[in-house]
């Protein structure tokens, strides 16, 4: 079974009320990987330090620094919208 493919299956498993919060933390994780652009033998290298200060600022329901989305709290309700 290919990694995506497990991945789709947990996703079952896991509480409605949650996967709002999974996928901005997915989301999130590959915004910081687009904007390293930085390969090292055709991998893409992670700032481990940056992964963690991201997910701490999610868990605290910090987005400020996310300035993609104009409006954050909008944002998460069409996600929750989507989902429902």
């Amino acid at each position: 079974m290919m990694i995506q493919e497990a991945i789709i299956n947990e996703l079952q498993y896991i509480p409605e009320a949650k996967l709002v919060e999974l996928y901005d933390l997915i989301h999130y994780f590959r915004l910081g990987l687009n904007s390293e652009k930085q390969l090292v033998d055709d991998e893409v290298k992670i700032d481990p330090e940056l992964c963690l200060q991201t997910l701490a600022k999610l868990k605290q329901g910090d987005f400020s620094s996310f300035t993609e989305i104009e409006n954050i709290e909008f944002h998460i309700q069409s996600l929750r919208n989507e989902i429902s």
